[in-house]
């Protein structure tokens, strides 16, 4: 190893974190595509972890924040992207503990309205109801909500049509 090599390491990890945070996975990855040694990039990862600027806990706290208020997803699709981010599985469930059902509600509710401004379930019935419902179920089982919170949204948009 060489001291280039791990300056241009270096250089290269500060650059990558530069625009945003990062997990450690996506450090590695980054630095083993750019070529470096694996005894490079350990000792990058462990300089940039002592300088607190690589912290997989609080990079998956921040992740679920922003995720889940300024996308609406629910906790299945904000675990599945950590997941890919390489966070370890006991991470993320601690750091979705924050995520309650009742926030989820929410979340699913407002990306519900945002979706289907001027629809109202109330006065739907038969198969215009079902299809409706499919449509709704759909797109927040794609936003990562899961099926109790889509049948209360249901119930919600049955009781409180009018502010849907």
């Amino acid at each position: 190893m060489t001291n280039n090599t791990l300056e241009a390491a270096r250089k290269t990890a500060y650059r990558y974190l530069e625009t945003t945070a990062r997990s450690r996975n996506e450090i590695e990855r980054r630095l083993e595509r750019g070529g470096f040694p694996e005894e490079v990039v350990a000792q990058v990862i462990v300089e940039i972890e002592e300088r607190g600027w690589l912290n997989d806990t609080e990079f998956a706290r921040s992740w679920v924040e922003d995720r889940a208020d300024r996308k609406q997803y629910g906790q299945r699709r904000l675990s599945a992207e950590l997941q890919r981010k390489g966070i370890d599985s006991a991470t993320i469930s601690e750091t979705l503990l924050v995520v309650t059902p009742e926030d989820e509600l929410v979340r699913a509710i407002g990306a519900i309205s945002k979706k289907f401004p001027t629809e109202s379930l109330a006065s739907l019935s038969g198969a215009v109801l079902q299809s409706e419902k499919r449509k709704i179920a759909n797109y927040l089982l794609r936003r990562g909500f899961g099926w109790s919170i889509i049948t209360q949204v249901y119930k919600h948009l049955m009781v409180n049509s009018e502010e849907y």
